[in-house]
């Protein structure tokens, strides 16, 4: 026996009900959410990123950089340093430091300017800085000797080129740290400078970039 077509789509027309409900729901997706007025979600694009790391998203950066030490300023070592960003990679700076320790006969001045290299982008991260430096501390010591006062002045001088590897942090808001740490060249070793071959420096700074 043959069903009519008009009997078969009547029985398929019955049962459709029956195998969509068999079928489990979805349910739909969520709206989002209503943007605010301000949003306090720190994020690029809706991709939360930490506060204050949002400049390591970004080629550009702020070029102008002014830094001190001020622990050193504590004691008596009034460093200052202004660099200014040549490229994405490359910035050039210029340091002078004023000593004048605290209940110590040593005073001294140190200029320098070097060139910082920076793996990542210039202001973060690693760098590596070639410069040159002139340094002299001067040693006022006041003694007693037969009776009568007396002094000794040392003059201790060194200038060459020098090399440091360091690290710099930069935030959103234009604060930022650096540390460094090498050695150098003593070529006033044979002017009659020190007679250390080579020296060491180093540095912490802390600044503010615009």
């Amino acid at each position: 026996m043959t069903l009519r077509p008009s009997i078969v789509t009547a029985l398929a027309l019955a049962l459709a009900p029956a195998a969509a409900a068999a079928q489990p729901s979805v349910a739909p997706p969520a709206a989002p959410p209503a943007p605010g007025a301000r949003s306090d979600l720190s994020q690029i694009n809706g991709v939360p990123v930490k506060v204050g790391e949002h400049n390591e998203y970004y080629y550009s950066f702020r070029r102008t950089n002014v830094q001190i030490n001020p622990l050193g300023w504590i004691v008596g070592i009034f460093g200052a340093s202004a660099s200014y960003g040549v490229s994405d990679h490359v910035a050039l700076r210029a340091d002078v430091t004023l000593y004048d320790l605290i209940d110590s006969p040593v005073t001294g001045l140190e200029l320098s300017v070097s060139a910082p290299l920076y793996l990542r982008r210039t202001y973060q991260g690693p760098f590596l800085e070639a410069g040159i430096l002139w340094r002299e501390i001067r040693s006022n010591y006041e003694y007693e000797a037969y009776g009568c006062a007396d002094c000794r002045d040392d003059t201790d001088t060194v200038y060459g080129p020098q090399v440091l590897v360091g690290w710099h942090w930069m935030w959103d808001g234009g604060f930022n740290l650096a540390v460094a740490t090498g050695a150098g060249r003593n070529l006033a070793r044979d002017a009659g400078g020190s007679d250390d071959p080579a020296f060491v420096n180093g540095y912490l700074r802390f600044g503010y970039a615009f």
